[in-house]
């Protein structure tokens, strides 16, 4: 990828290249997008092909592998069993594998509040095989019941969610995130969860952030991210709401996840926020809606933060496929593939919410921009 812009920032120098598509399709749906890098090398696109619904009687995510660091994605297969939107989590391994579970989680038992199962599912040999373990990953220790979600369908169950990433801490454990709602609540929360074997058996270790955490929020702590600091800091940064006014939230923790620090507000806004810490110690933060922006900082606590507007910039590099603030879920994802230097992916959806119609002459399409960070 060439043809960078710079950006001149206080304190370090973005450059951004000419976006590009890596996946798209004349009818339906190529959006909500995720990527990752493999130990071995090789990168992993997925994408949802559904519609933006809880009550859809399957779903299906799109997988479109790379074996030359992201210049093509031609090995691509569907999978079944995925949520309609992104936010699964998932982390990847020294040995070569990816391992994650299922966004929906289902009560572990008819009429169980307070213990859930997902699916868990590992990827390996760069993507070219993947397995599932139907509900092979528990939840339990819940502090309190989580009702059904109103309308219950073949593909959810309750008011949870598996969002965010999984983190790996020094002891062999991994810390991830779940939004709920729990009984006689009106707002989300998020609670983090600690898993001793790789992510089959998860228990309830601390709750981030409540309804009463997040005055002014229209929804509550419900989609975080979660990215290690150098110095050892959990760092959870999460949307509370969709719209200009609702700034994501953020929380540290100094124990893997154990305690948290009240909460503050970031400038960035308002869904799915997705961090990176480049080598150089940049934190590099993608969210949107309305709106999709790249906020980055040079501080290694991201206390600063600095704004690009990715959509003037994907308008003014590729006209030819103009897109507005109501042209994209905001749902983006950031992976690190060389030292400093990123990729970043986003999708244009062309009808808004709606799939793209046959015979449009539309295209809904997932997009690439190369970032790379200088001080």
């Amino acid at each position: 990828m060439n043809d960078f812009t710079s950006y001149a920032m206080n304190g370090l120098r973005a450059r951004l290249s000419a976006p590009r598509v890596v996946a798209d399709t004349s009818v339906g749906r190529c959006w909500y997008p995720d990527i990752l890098k493999f130990a071995t090398g090789e990168l992993m696109l997925n994408y949802s092909v559904n519609a933006d619904t809880n009550e859809n009687t399957a779903n299906a995510q799109a997988v479109c592998l790379s074996f030359d660091g992201g210049a093509t994605f031609d090995f691509t297969y569907d999978v079944n069993g995925f949520h309609n939107g992104g936010g699964e989590p998932r982390v990847s391994l020294p040995d070569g594998r990816i391992v994650g579970t299922s966004t929906f989680l289902k009560p572990d038992a008819p009429g169980d509040a307070r213990s859930f199962a997902a699916h868990r599912w590992t990827y390996d040999r760069g993507g070219r095989r993947y397995s599932v373990e139907p509900w092979g990953a528990k939840v339990e220790g819940l502090p309190h019941g989580v009702p059904p979600y109103p309308a219950p369908s073949r593909t959810w169950w309750s008011r949870i969610n598996w969002f965010s990433d999984i983190v790996p801490l020094e002891d062999g454990s991994w810390v991830s995130t779940i939004s709920l709602r729990f009984a006689g609540d009106e707002l989300e929360s998020t609670v983090a969860v600690a898993s001793p074997d790789e992510g089959r058996h998860w228990e309830y270790l601390s709750t981030i952030a409540g309804p009463a955490d997040t005055p002014g929020a229209n929804e509550g702590f419900d989609e975080p991210c979660l990215l290690r600091l150098d110095s050892g800091e959990l760092l959870c940064v999460s949307r509370v709401g969709s719209g200009a006014d609702q700034q994501l939230a953020r929380s540290y923790s100094p124990d893997g996840g154990q305690t948290w620090s009240p909460l503050d507000r970031l400038p960035a806004y308002s869904v799915a926020p997705q961090l990176c810490k480049l080598q150089n110690g940049a934190l590099l933060l993608a969210t949107g809606r309305p709106g999709l922006f790249l906020w980055l900082s040079a501080d290694p606590r991201g206390k600063a933060w600095q704004s690009i507007d990715l959509i003037a910039h994907h308008n003014a590099a590729v006209p030819q496929w103009p897109m507005t603030a109501g042209q994209t879920t905001a749902y983006t994802a950031l992976v690190e593939v060389e030292p400093n230097r990123a990729l970043l992916v986003y999708d244009r959806a062309p009808f808004g919410w709606d799939a793209v119609p046959a015979e449009s002459g539309e295209r809904s399409q997932i997009w690439m921009v190369e970032v790379r960070s200088e001080w």
